[in-house]
C-alpha cells in the first residue's frame, strides 16, 4: 500500500531548491520503495492544486532536463490547433504508404488516433506544417522547457535539442488545468478529449507517455493531469535506465503512477 509521510521542517528546507515553480505550503514524500531496483532510477512529482502542495519520490531527478520524447505531442497539438494547422480531434492525415515497425502507424490517422498510438509521422508532419517560426513562438508562449528547436523541425523533441525537467512538465500541465495560457477554449477542450486515458474507474486521468534516448540512457515518461474526489493534480513520472531490456519500461511507468494515484485521498 502506498504510504505518505510528512517531511520534517529541516528536510523540507533542504529539499526546497527542487520545488521553486510554485509557492509551496507543504511537501510530502511518497513511499514507493516497492518499485526500487538496481536496473533503473525513477522519480515522481505530483502537484495538488487545491492544497498547493507537492508529493514526490526521489527528488534527485526532478530538476534535471531530459528529452521530452512523445510527451511533446501535448505541446505540438496545442501549437498546431492555435495556428489552424489542425482543427479538431478528428483532423485526418493520410498515411504516406511507408510501412513502419509499429503497425498501428501504417494507416490514415485522426489526431485522436495519432495521439493515442503516439504516431510519429503524424506529429512530424504537423511540426513541418507549423514551421520553425510559429513553433518557436508556441514554445515561448508555453514557456516549454529550454524552448530550443535547433535546425531540425521534425526531430528537435527527439534528438536532445529540446529538453524539459519534471518540474517544468508539472508547471506546464498545471497551467493547462488552470487554463492560464491565452488559448482558444476549443484548444483546451480538444486537448482534454485526446489525452483522456482509462486507468481506473476511481479517477479521471489525462496523460501522455514518452520514451526517448539521452546519451547512454533510455528515458521513460508519463505526464499528465488527474481528477480524483473532486481534487485536481498535475503529475510527472520519469524512469531512467542503462538497460531497458531487463524490465518492462513501458508498463512500469503506468504501474508506478497508478500506485501513486490509488494512494491519493
Amino acid at each position: 500500500m502506498l504510504r505518505v509521510s510528512t517531511l520534517s521542517f529541516v528536510l523540507l528546507f533542504l529539499h526546497s531548491f527542487a520545488f521553486t515553480q510554485f509557492s509551496v505550503k507543504k511537501s510530502k514524500e511518497l513511499d514507493l520503495s516497492l518499485f526500487k531496483s538496481k536496473d533503473y532510477q525513477f522519480s515522481v512529482l505530483v502537484y495538488d492544486l487545491e492544497a498547493n502542495s507537492y508529493l514526490h519520490y526521489n527528488d534527485s531527478l526532478i530538476n534535471n532536463s531530459y528529452t521530452p520524447a512523445s510527451t511533446f505531442k501535448i505541446a505540438n497539438t496545442i501549437i498546431g490547433l492555435e495556428n489552424g494547422v489542425i482543427d479538431s480531434a478528428n483532423f485526418l492525415m493520410k498515411w504516406d504508404g511507408i510501412k513502419r515497425e509499429n503497425t498501428k502507424w501504417n494507416a490514415d490517422q485522426t489526431l485522436n488516433e495519432a495521439f493515442r498510438n503516439s504516431t510519429l509521422w503524424y506529429f512530424q508532419r504537423l511540426a513541418k506544417q507549423i514551421g520553425p517560426d510559429k513553433m518557436q513562438a508556441g514554445l515561448e508562449l508555453l514557456n516549454y522547457g529550454n524552448k530550443t528547436i535547433g535546425d531540425s523541425i521534425d526531430q528537435f523533441w527527439l534528438n536532445g535539442t529540446l529538453k524539459i525537467s519534471m518540474q517544468d512538465q508539472v508547471g506546464f500541465l498545471t497551467n493547462i488545468i488552470k487554463r492560464k495560457y491565452k488559448l482558444n477554449p476549443s484548444t483546451y477542450d480538444c486537448l482534454l478529449q485526446i489525452m483522456k486515458y482509462n486507468l481506473s474507474y476511481q479517477y479521471v486521468v489525462y496523460c501522455k507517455s514518452g520514451w526517448g534516448e539521452q546519451g547512454s540512457e533510455d528515458i521513460g515518461w508519463l505526464v499528465g493531469m488527474l481528477i480524483k474526489n473532486g481534487k485536481q493534480y498535475a503529475f510527472s513520472t520519469l524512469i531512467t535506465t542503462n538497460d531497458y531490456k531487463k524490465f518492462d519500461l513501458a508498463t512500469l511507468r503506468y504501474k508506478i503512477s497508478k500506485a501513486v494515484f490509488d494512494g491519493l485521498n
